[in-house]
């Protein structure tokens, strides 16, 4: 049972640790218990995650599972970045959202294009946006938009131009996790193509 054994680590450090970790536990062939808070953590040391909340075991599946396919609404807004969209037919491309009940989107940021007005070939899957924030994470930037009235996040590379807050961009969401009481699912921009929604 390892219980948060990085919690007081600097975070370079901590990176390290993982690594020689998990080549660790590979090595000498035990089975551990690894608890901890930190998302990053659990999906690079794990084999298999088990996400519990409020004692109850929400989802278990390996790193890959539990974070492209979430199985409830709770998991998929604790592993990674996203963006709840309460209204998630009024996406361009999402409209047939409407036709079930109660139903919530949830968007990740890689699941987001962005550009220049005109950059994006598929015109007519695009909305006009607003930057609002932009971060620089050494890898990349984090946009925040302000997409009439809703905020969504993405990333854009270091080697496109830089944008600005207040700058309008062209935005298209290629994707996006759909929740309601009763089911999780995942769906395509259907101004992209129309595959049936893939029920997970």
């Amino acid at each position: 049972m390892l219980d948060e054994p990085f919690a007081a680590i600097d975070a370079k450090i901590r990176t390290e640790l993982r690594t020689w970790l998990k080549e660790m536990i590979e090595r000498v062939g035990i089975t551990s218990i690894f608890v901890t808070h930190d998302q990053d953590e659990a999906i690079e040391v794990a084999d298999e995650i088990m996400i519990i909340n409020k004692g109850r075991l929400e989802q278990k599946g390996s790193p890959w599972d539990i974070y492209k396919k979430p199985q409830t609404q709770f998991v998929a807004e604790f592993i990674g970045e996203s963006t709840t969209i309460e209204d998630v037919a009024s996406i361009k491309g999402f409209e047939e959202a409407s036709s079930w009940a109660g139903v919530k989107g949830l968007i990740r940021p890689e699941y987001i294009e962005i550009g220049k007005p005109g950059e994006i070939a598929l015109a007519s899957a695009t909305m006009r946006a607003q930057v609002r924030h932009i971060h620089f994470r050494g890898s990349e930037w984090m946009v925040e938009l302000d997409i009439g009235g809703r905020k969504l996040i993405t990333y854009r590379s270091l080697e496109k131009e830089v944008l600005k807050p207040g700058d309008e961009v062209d935005v298209l969401v290629h994707r996006a996790y759909l929740f309601n009481a009763d089911d999780s699912w995942i769906m395509e921009n259907k101004l992209k193509t129309d595959p049936m929604p893939v029920m997970i």
